[in-house]
């Protein structure tokens, strides 16, 4: 299966997983690190949550970010690095333990102060979207999508922690527009979550007008 990551991370992102997965010991296994990862997404939610409690806990949910980053990216990057993969087990894990990760930390996020449940969740639909998208196109061309329009789960990572810096620098007052109670940071994921949307229906729409027109092209 041929992997396409073309975001703007993925240079910098490789250099530093071969970095780490040339000198990771033996007991670090990939099934490990998809845990690790999951972990990762624990502790973000839980950061996320307590952070009504005191703003700084955005710190431990950018660490979970982090813990979320490494296990995530490494555990099929040190199978294929070993030669130990399992393509049948290690793809299906990781893509449902990466579903149940996007549920805790979008999960974190609306219980938070910072993001209403709406919003978060309406941001879990764009990217749920998308990376069933990126599943179909695998079934169809024998081609993972990492990244879509350039975009991946490092990027959204990383956005997160700068929104998550942003919030502990300047705060996330709350305003009040037509009845409804918003901060920066409900319109910042709402656009990105309708950015998400749109994006697949636009892939959608062109790539299913592609794929009809070669497949009529025999008849």
């Amino acid at each position: 299966m041929r992997r396409i990551h073309d975001s703007p991370l993925s240079g910098m992102e490789q250099v530093a997983i071969g970095w780490f997965v040339a000198r990771m010991p033996q007991w670090v296994t990939p099934d490990r690190l998809t845990a690790c990862g999951l972990l990762g997404a624990v502790i973000v939610c839980v950061g996320y949550v307590l952070g009504a409690a005191s703003v700084h806990f955005l710190w431990l949910a950018n660490l979970g970010l982090v813990i979320h980053w490494f296990g995530d990216s490494l555990d099929g990057s040190i199978a294929r690095y070993r030669r130990i993969e399992r393509p049948r087990y290690g793809f299906f894990l990781d893509q449902n333990m990466d579903v149940l990760g996007n549920l805790l930390i979008s999960g974190g996020l609306a219980l938070s102060p910072f993001v209403r449940s709406e919003t978060a969740f309406f941001a879990l639909f764009g990217y749920q979207s998308l990376a069933i998208y990126s599943l179909t196109r695998m079934v169809l061309d024998n081609t993972f999508r990492v990244t879509v329009l350039q975009l991946g789960p490092t990027e959204i990572r990383a956005l997160l922690i700068l929104m998550n810096l942003l919030i502990l620098a300047f705060g996330a007052p709350v305003w009040t527009i037509a009845g409804v109670s918003l901060t920066w940071c409900d319109v910042t994921v709402g656009l990105f979550a309708l950015g998400f949307l749109l994006a697949f229906l636009y892939l959608v729409i062109v790539n299913a007008k592609r794929m009809r027109d070669e497949d009529e092209k025999p008849r």
